[in-house]
Order: structure tokens, then sequence, then C-alpha cells
């Protein structure tokens, strides 16, 4: 259990630097990059101390696991398009996405609501999406987001056999995939400047 709780810490460290490089793009794409990251990493605070033997936070932890899974997904996905669509980002409505990002968390925190698979991979689509679009204007900003889906995707389905041929449990490569994407959507961030 003790190396469980030490990869829970390998990714509340990749998300404390992915929120410092996600602080370096343009405001309501950083706001929306920055987002994702602390609900990820509050989860995996929370799963270190889950695992290190504190049982009265397993609860807390499932909780902002699914938190992370849905709105933590979908403020990625905004950053994403915020970067894409920077200028009906910057000139327009982007203070009504805020809105409706705190209204989701509302309705997440209040009941036990949580966005189904189908809706989650639809939005790593989308992130793959806008990677693939992006390919064309800013190679290497493209390439970090799409090295994010492509851990994030691994995480989903490939942890079983990735936990075969390494010998590493199951959990353990799950965080480490998910470090790896966070790392690099922050990295992706840092590059996304407007101008």
């Amino acid at each position: 259990m003790n190396l469980v709780v030490a990869f829970e810490a390998i990714l509340v460290v990749c998300c404390l630097i992915s929120l410092n490089l996600a602080r370096q793009s343009f405001f309501p794409a950083s706001l929306f990059w920055a987002f994702g990251v602390v609900t990820i990493g509050v989860a995996a605070a929370l799963g270190g101390f889950k695992f290190a033997g504190f049982s009265g936070l397993e609860s807390y932890h499932t909780l902002a696991k699914h938190f992370a899974g849905s709105i933590g997904i979908a403020s990625f996905a905004l950053g994403a398009l915020a970067g894409l669509l920077a200028n009906f980002f910057i000139r327009f409505h982007w203070w009504i996405l805020l809105v409706v990002i705190l209204l989701l968390c509302a309705v997440l925190l209040l009941d036990t609501w949580r966005f189904p698979a189908q809706i989650q991979l639809g939005l790593v689509g989308l992130i793959l999406l806008v990677g693939v679009i992006r390919l064309i204007s800013s190679g290497l900003l493209a390439i970090y987001l799409l090295l994010g889906v492509a851990c994030l995707i691994l995480s989903d389905i490939a942890t079983r056999w990735l936990a075969v041929n390494t010998g590493m449990a199951e959990v353990n490569i799950y965080h480490v995939l998910l470090s790896l994407a966070v790392i690099s959507f922050g990295l992706s961030a840092s590059r996304d400047n407007w101008e």
C-alpha cells in the first residue's frame, strides 16, 4: 500500500507542476486548465491519505475522483477550446462558461451526480479533435494535447495489459499515465499564447 501512496504523491506533485505551467496561458484558458488540474490534484491527495490508512476519507476520495473525472475533464476540454477559439473566449461570453462550470460543480457537490462514461469519452474526444486541428497551426502545443489524450485513453483501457506486461499494479500504472496526462496538458497550456 505504501507504493500506491507514493504514486498518489507523484500525481499531486505533477498537478502542482502543471498548475504552474497552466498559469502561463492567457487568462480564460488558464483558469479552465488550472481548475481541471486542481480537481485531479485534490482527488490524488485524498487518495494518498485513503491508501495511507485514513479510511474515513474514502467517501470524500470517491466524490473527488468522480468530480475530477467529470468536471475536471470538462475543464480541460474548455481549456483546449479556449485556445482554439481565443477571440471568442476573450472578447465575448467566456464568463458564461465559467458560470456553467460553477453550476456543474454545485450540482455535483450537492448530489452524487456525475457524467456518464460516454460523455467523459466525448470530452476526451473533443480534446483530441482540438489537438488534431491545432496540428496545423501550433505543432508542439498540439503534440502535448495529443499526448495527454493518449495517456488518458490508455489509463482507461490499457492498465490491465500494461500491468501484466510490466509487473506493476494496475492502480500504479493508472497513476503514472494520469501524471503524464496532467503534465502534458500543463505543457500544452503553457505554450498557448493569445496574440
